[in-house]
């Protein structure tokens, strides 16, 4: 039983093991690995998207970007146990003028 658990067990390791490098080989770009041996942070940049937004709805489009900005950051915060008292009342009151604009249409 052993020797079977033995084979099993190097039998996955040798196929995760060959997954592994075919899927290094197909990935792309070659990982700065100097940085990794170095000791600083590794970086990766996020895709840069780019909308276009008509001009009478560019003060509404801000508005809501810098809420989502403010609502992602406080959902980590709240993940984390954190409470930001002065950014709750900031989103509120962005909140309550993109409620404001939206009556006037």
């Amino acid at each position: 039983m052993r020797k079977a658990s033995f084979l099993l067990l190097s039998l996955i390791v040798t196929a995760a093991f060959a997954g592994a490098q075919v899927g290094e080989a197909s990935s792309g770009p070659e990982p700065n690995l100097t940085n990794a041996v170095a000791g600083s942070a590794l970086t990766c940049s996020p895709p840069r998207h780019t909308f276009v937004v008509p001009d009478r709805l560019v003060p509404k489009a801000r508005l809501k970007a810098k809420l989502l900005m403010l609502l992602r950051d406080s959902l980590y915060d709240d993940t984390r146990g954190v409470v930001n008292i002065e950014r709750e009342k900031v989103i509120k009151k962005l909140a309550n003028k993109l409620r404001n604009e939206r009556d006037d249409y």
